[in-house]
């Protein structure tokens, strides 16, 4: 039994058909890729798998299991106990993602204590952990989000998401916003996760030179629907749909674990 299995998911606006996946799975200590163009329809896949889909007024039907447990159908204070605590997320744009008005310890306390973590003194002691395992000083939970850098944000996310100790975290478009160094540094904090934590990771993004150089499997999406999917390697090497060797044309060029594509 995988960790996600997405079954015959469909989600739409109305009349209007936005997503129509027949099956995604993401193990543990696995990161599956979900690349396509906006408007293909990965971050709604995502806002189901979250079970937000249906509060942005779409209709959702299908199956969504974590670790065997259907989600789909499960009332909101249920899912409340499952985003953040088994599900976490990291967003494109970090600095979105916190109140600017609150100091980043506040933020972080509040998701631990929200979550079960215990005593104030037991909360504190896991940020400070969460901080040093993504190379970050405790320190930085006494500063404001706006003076931090976007890398820093991003960093203190993903600590955020270890400190909850999550089974999946769901990572849309989390490098995008920051510079090739800072890329780097992130892509290398999701492989310790992967490794280290065994936490299975679904990546989003459309940028297929990062897919390839961070995924083990990857799914194509075009228009709402995957139209390839596989190790990540093969897709690259060997591209089976027209679309995926459009996009694979776009990229200048890309280098998979040393060999250039």
């Amino acid at each position: 039994m995988s960790l996600l299995e997405i079954c015959g998911l469909r989600i739409a606006f109305g009349e209007r058909l936005v997503v129509d996946m027949d099956r995604l799975e993401v193990d543990r200590a696995q990161i599956v890729g979900l690349a396509g163009e906006s408007g293909s329809g990965k971050s709604m896949t995502t806002m189901a798998v979250l079970g937000l889909a249906d509060t942005m007024g779409a209709r959702v039907e299908g199956s969504i299991r974590l670790d065997g447990q259907e989600l789909i159908g499960l009332p909101q204070h249920a899912l409340r106990e499952i985003r953040g605590r088994r599900v976490a997320m990291i967003f494109q744009s970090p600095g979105l993602a916190f109140n600017p008005v609150f100091r980043v310890g506040k933020i972080f306390l509040q998701a631990l204590e929200l979550h079960g973590a215990g005593s104030r003194s037991e909360a504190e002691e896991r940020a400070a952990a969460a901080l040093r395992s993504v190379y970050l000083s405790p320190e930085l939970l006494n500063r404001y989000p706006w003076q931090l850098s976007g890398g820093q944000l991003q960093r203190i996310s993903i600590a955020i998401a270890l400190a909850l100790r999550c089974d999946l975290l769901i990572a849309d478009e989390p490098t995008s916003a920051l510079d090739v160094t800072v890329q780097g540094d992130v892509l290398e904090l999701l492989r310790g996760l992967r490794e280290e934590r065994e936490i299975g990771i679904l990546f989003i993004s459309h940028d297929l030179a990062v897919v390839a150089e961070l995924c083990d499997q990857v799914a194509i999406m075009r228009s709402g629907r995957v139209v390839e999917f596989g190790p990540t390697d093969q897709v690259i090497a060997d591209p089976q749909d027209a679309y995926t060797r459009e996009l694979l044309a776009a990229v200048p060029k890309i280098v998979y674990r040393g060999v250039s594509r």
